[in-house]
């Protein structure tokens, strides 16, 4: 029985990066994520990726307060994940970043 129970704990934590078969191509955002409380131009500090979801720690453009936001990466691909040192438009929920975009994608929407 407790082997069961360590199996099932072990399938919940497992990442899901095993599940990938195929990468997905980069597709820009199209439109502001449903749910979207806050949005924010930011310069990302650093990125703690040791974790799922992964940390960000972000430098707010406006008035150059820095923050720590959670993510769920994008282990397949098909969107945006921040990288150190780019300067991105964040979506956030709360704490948590809905989605990534540059400047330039945010302007086209």
């Amino acid at each position: 029985m407790r082997g069961a129970v360590l199996l099932a704990a072990l399938c919940v934590v497992a990442q899901p990066a095993a599940g990938c078969t195929i990468s997905n191509p980069y597709r820009p955002l199209t439109a502001r994520p449903a749910g979207t409380q806050q949005m924010l131009l930011v310069d990302v500090l650093a990125l703690d990726l040791s974790r799922y979801p992964a940390i960000a720690r972000l430098r707010n453009v406006a008035d150059g307060k820095v923050r720590t936001i959670s993510y769920w990466r994008a282990i397949c691909g098909g969107r945006r994940d921040p990288a150190r040192g780019e300067r991105l438009m964040v979506y956030l929920r709360g704490a948590e970043a809905l989605g990534w975009a540059t400047p330039a994608e945010a302007k086209a929407f």
